[in-house]
């Protein structure tokens, strides 16, 4: 009987341990899921002023007002491409516009041999919304890829929610239309140059309107964007520094 006694004793000492364990378990628990509430809380409190930073920075976003800045990195998501990463690949959709704060980029696509083309470079000196080329043909996938060629920041907007508010805001508006006519305005050069200018010419205008990318870029992907094999590419580097020297004498 007293050994009953006893075990029911411990028994009701444990029970009692064990509450006043689970207790201060569920405070600990508690505390720590507070502690990871406020961190993402701090951490997307951060994001945000360092996008609206950011934002207020880049160029082309500099004629807007602070209140349209707002509605952008309201709907902005950013993403960091680590080099080579690719942001779109052949035969997907994508439904985003996108600007680069940082970085440089390459859209090509496969000929029917396999050999990669160059078609745009796009870096941020270079500050437009940019999407796949097919979207100005209303077509639903890609045949492009988009890859970085250094590690680069953008920000993606999806079309919808930009659209949306480009009828809401006129400077949201008149940033897409200027967009739009920077795009234009780049396929014209880029359509002239090749029809008409010669490779030296073509070479020495991307040198001096692009040195960003002409630093950043490998001499095989500015060869192939040029529409010049990266042999020419050499020689014709090695004249150009060449002159280059002599009126330095």
């Amino acid at each position: 009987m007293k050994f009953l006694r006893l075990l029911f004793i411990v028994y009701c000492l444990s029970l009692n341990t064990l509450n006043k364990y689970l207790k201060k378990n569920a405070l600990i628990k508690l505390s720590k899921l507070f502690n990871e509430v406020y961190a993402a809380f701090l951490f997307i409190f951060t994001l945000i002023m360092d996008m609206l930073t950011t934002f207020r920075n880049i160029s082309f976003f500099q004629e807007i007002s602070d209140e349209e800045i707002n509605i952008l990195v309201n709907i902005a998501t950013p993403k960091l491409l680590r080099k080579k990463e690719k942001l779109i690949a052949p035969g997907q959709s994508f439904n985003y516009f996108f600007i680069l704060s940082n970085g440089l980029l390459r859209f090509f696509f496969d000929d029917e041999n396999g050999v990669e083309n160059n078609l745009f470079l796009p870096s941020e000196k270079e500050a437009a919304l940019i999407e796949n080329p097919e979207a100005y043909s209303f077509e639903s996938t890609t045949k492009y890829t988009i890859e970085a060629v250094v590690d680069t920041q953008i920000f993606l907007f999806n079309k919808n929610e930009f659209e949306e508010a480009a009828f809401k805001y006129r400077g949201i508006h008149n940033l897409y239309i200027k967009s739009l006519k920077q795009i234009i305005s780049i396929l014209k050069t880029r359509t002239e140059q090749l029809c008409s200018s010669s490779p030296h010419s073509r070479y020495e205008d991307f040198l001096r309107e692009r040195p960003f990318t002409s630093q950043n870029a490998s001499r095989k992907h500015i060869a192939n964007f040029l529409g010049i094999t990266p042999n020419s590419l050499s020689r014709m580097t090695a004249r150009i520094h060449q002159k280059r020297n002599q009126r330095k004498k």
